[in-house]
């Protein structure tokens, strides 16, 4: 018996229903008879045909072709992407490149001359302000902090305040008010020229560099209002920032109705900015002098 009538004889089995009992004991037979061995022996036997080998040989031909074919596409277009990302990297870079190079054209020098204007007014003051506080916090009076009175600790706040009304070139200062303030505030500034600061910021509990920082940010609150009243050089760009800023500032105020809320209020920005970047200064300076 060949393949092809093995075959034939066991779809008829299947097919005739008298040759099958009602629990299919047949069937089960049939299948129980088919051996893998077998099957595989048959598809061995099929592909040897002369007729199908030679159309299986075509088939591995034309996959072999296409796989070549598909990696020549692949390369292709890989370095039809490596070239256009390319491209786009370099007219990036011809567009931009006149910001970061010398360059005579007008509007550059506008442009430049308006980042000028901003890192100035960032900045004003503000390495003064460190230059003061190295000098009054000095490494003596850091560590003898603790065993000051609070007497002590409150001449030394307001000694470095008039140093900070100085580097921001004050027009009104009238001092530092140092009382009892609510749990949880250090300090404010309404724009009267004096500060108020809370007794407890003065205890020994408190560090020097917080006095260093709430004294800046409260003293640069000050200057921000004086440059809103037309008093300090800024900016018209910078000058109306911190006019709206000012406007919108409400600690009560949904922060629906107020996105940047107090925290990212313009003029809170500005204060922490100036405020921290003296204390990192004065760390900066401490650190690298006992490693000197």
């Amino acid at each position: 018996m060949n393949e092809f009538e093995f075959s034939q004889e066991t779809s008829q089995l299947f097919e005739t229903n008298e040759n099958l009992d009602v629990n299919g004991d047949v069937i089960n037979q049939v299948r129980a008879s088919v051996n893998p061995a077998v099957i595989a022996h048959g598809a061995y036997r099929i592909a040897e045909i002369p007729e199908v080998k030679e159309k299986i040989n075509e088939g591995k031909e034309a996959i072999g072709d296409a796989l070549v074919e598909a990696k020549d596409t692949v390369v292709e277009f890989g370095e039809k992407v490596k070239n256009g990302i390319v491209d786009f990297c370099m007219g990036v870079y011809e567009n931009v490149k006149d910001f970061f190079t010398e360059s005579k054209s007008v509007e550059n020098k506008e442009f430049a001359l308006l980042s000028k204007e901003f890192s100035e007014t960032r900045e004003f003051g503000i390495q003064e302000c460190s230059d003061a506080a190295m000098k009054i916090f000095t490494p003596e009076v850091i560590d003898n902090w603790g065993g000051m009175t609070n007497e002590e600790r409150s001449e030394i706040a307001k000694t470095y305040a008039d140093e900070v009304a100085k580097a921001f070139e004050l027009v009104n200062y009238s001092g530092v008010i140092i009382e009892q303030l609510e749990p949880g505030t250090n300090g404010y500034n309404n724009g009267d020229g004096s500060i108020h600061l809370s007794d407890t910021l003065v205890g020994a509990w408190t560090t020097p560099f917080e006095i260093m920082d709430v004294i800046t940010h409260e003293m640069r609150h000050q200057y921000q209002n004086e440059c809103i009243r037309g008093y300090h050089d800024v900016p018209e760009d910078v000058r109306n920032e911190w006019a709206v800023a000012s406007a919108i500032y409400n600690y009560d105020q949904p922060s629906c109705y107020d996105p940047w809320g107090y925290t990212y209020n313009p003029l809170e920005i500005d204060s922490r900015y100036a405020g921290e970047t003296v204390v990192r200064n004065v760390t900066n300076q401490m650190i690298n002098s006992l490693i000197a």
